[in-house]
């Protein structure tokens, strides 16, 4: 990846896997890319032999790197808007005396 966002170690059984990875910017889902290709090709996880890649997703409405789950969704719903959404009704809740 040419600006990784970070980097992961996988322990496993005789083996040690390092990958790049992005953080997806709607759900915080850390997702593994291939190196060398930015965030447009994901590494996805297989139980036997190498991971699958698949096409990257980016969210055109922020701007940011997207798992493919938040990409199949198809709307832009980042993570500190839900955090603010939680807080306001939580606020609304207090003082109604709920």
């Amino acid at each position: 990846m040419l600006r990784p966002q970070g980097y992961a170690t996988i322990v496993g059984v005789g083996a040690v896997q390092e990958h790049d990875t992005v953080t997806c910017g709607h759900c915080n889902q850390v997702v593994m890319t291939k190196p060398g290709t930015a965030f447009t090709t994901y590494l996805i996880p297989q139980l036997q032999g190498p991971p699958k890649e698949e096409m990257g997703a980016m969210c055109r409405v922020c701007m940011r790197a997207v798992c493919l789950q938040c990409h199949a969704e198809g709307r832009c719903t980042p993570l500190e808007r839900r955090i603010e959404e939680m807080e306001a009704r939580g606020r609304m809740l207090k003082a109604v005396g709920l």
